[in-house]
């Protein structure tokens, strides 16, 4: 399986490829087919995003990340109330342990973020 690099917020015709600092950044689905062999029942989901090697993003499962069912996860919402971003892009992964302790990385993850000028 090949690592892919996913860019948040993930792209579409109303999406654009960059999240302004301070703004809220939407929740995000992933889902998996029958075919792709996941079974989210008692995993552990992690994913943590680096600025200048710097973690500021650790999201897990009941922390920021919902298991919605055995083949469905929630990236939830990060509210604008939350510690404002860094301008630039910051880098990181998401990783799942299954029920038997297996660990695989899924995918790397990129923010891109732009500086915020109206106050």
């Amino acid at each position: 399986m090949a690592i892919k690099i996913i860019k948040i917020p993930v792209q579409s015709a109303t999406v654009q490829p960059c999240i302004v600092q301070g703004d809220t950044i939407p929740k995000w689905v992933v889902e998996f087919g029958i075919s792709d062999g996941i079974d989210l029942t008692g995993a552990t989901i992690k994913m943590q995003i680096y600025w200048n090697n710097k973690r500021l993003i650790k999201l897990t499962n009941g922390s920021g990340i919902t298991i919605d069912s055995a083949l469905k996860f929630t990236i939830d919402e990060r509210s604008k109330d939350e510690p404002v971003l860094p301008e630039g892009i910051g880098i990181g992964d998401l990783e799942i342990t299954d029920a038997n302790g297996i660990r695989l990385t899924y995918f790397y993850v990129e923010y891109t973020i732009i500086k915020h000028y109206t106050t």
